[in-house]
């Protein structure tokens, strides 16, 4: 049987006509504090709950997202027929972000790796010292798509710290930003294995009936 189009036989997976554009919105939370859903009744963990002890924090006005992860790649290799194929182990994943606000110093001292922020009216203050790397965050960056129905897609990490060098632009006429942001998110021991470093969700009741 000749097929004009080309198109294979039998059931066909086709993506949708669904396009998203634009930053997520970032919250982070102290490690410390469980998930919101810890499971759910799916058995996936994610979702933030703040408390006077473990606040959650809104990263203000993201400008850029890049989500990316990195990976070690062994070649199975045999000597007469060369590349047979490859042991992968993802190491972690990780958020490059590009943001316009820097105030409150309280909120902005989390992300940059700032010392605890002293607030006395009418200041604020926070040290740039040594970096505390014992501390760690759940990350929850979900992107609503559809105002109407509220349908979003999110991406949940269960334990993340913020790496890299930061760097604050500060150019004439423009607004300041920070670049070089990164969010690393690393294997979490205490989740389900195919869970370890997070979970991706998508609500959508139309689309998934």
């Amino acid at each position: 049987m000749t097929l004009s189009t080309g198109t294979p036989l039998g059931h066909v997976d086709s993506q949708e006509e669904l396009y998203l554009e634009g930053a997520p919105d970032i919250f982070v939370q102290n490690y410390l504090a469980p998930p919101h859903y810890n499971p759910d009744a799916d058995g996936y963990y994610w979702f933030m709950s703040g408390t006077v002890t473990y606040p959650v924090a809104g990263i203000g006005c993201v400008q850029d997202v890049s989500l990316t992860e990195g990976v070690t790649m062994n070649a199975i290799r045999c000597d007469a027929i060369g590349d047979k194929g490859v042991i992968q182990r993802r190491d972690y994943v990780e958020l490059d972000v590009t943001i316009v606000s820097l105030l409150p110093l309280s909120t902005l001292q989390t992300f940059l790796n700032l010392s605890t922020a002293t607030v006395t009216s009418p200041t604020e203050k926070v040290g740039i010292g040594g970096i505390n790397n014992s501390r760690y965050f759940m990350v929850y960056c979900p992107k609503v798509y559809d105002e109407d129905t509220g349908d979003y897609l999110m991406f949940h990490f269960h334990k993340c710290q913020f790496v890299d060098a930061w760097t604050i632009n500060m150019k004439s006429g423009e607004p300041w930003t920070v670049t070089g942001l990164k969010i690393r998110a690393f294997a979490d021991a205490t989740k389900p294995s195919a869970q370890k470093f997070g979970v991706i969700m998508r609500r959508d009741p139309s689309a998934i009936p």
